[in-house]
């Protein structure tokens, strides 16, 4: 079973996919995310204003309302937790 990483507002990622996690400051990930084609890019940030881009293993990527340092945290927080105690915003 894939471990997912509840992102709090109604969105979860699977975190065993996730590549990398980049702030969306910079102006590579900016232009990577310009570039992307609209099908593969996710918008969970539900309103709230984009912090992140998660690059996922399939080329998938999705815009966060979380910082960068939040969901490195909760990723290699999931691989020592079960899922009951998965980390909640």
């Amino acid at each position: 079973m894939p471990h997912m990483l509840i992102l709090g507002r109604g969105g979860s990622i699977n975190a065993e996919r996730v590549l990398a996690v980049a702030s969306l400051e910079s102006a590579p990930v900016k232009k990577l995310l310009r570039d992307a084609d609209d099908h593969h890019v996710l918008n969970l940030t539900y309103g709230y204003p984009r912090r992140s881009l998660v690059v996922f293993d399939g080329g998938l990527l999705a815009v966060t309302s979380r910082t960068v340092e939040e969901l490195t945290r909760a990723v290699h927080m999931g691989k020592e937790l079960d899922h009951d105690n998965a980390p909640w915003w």
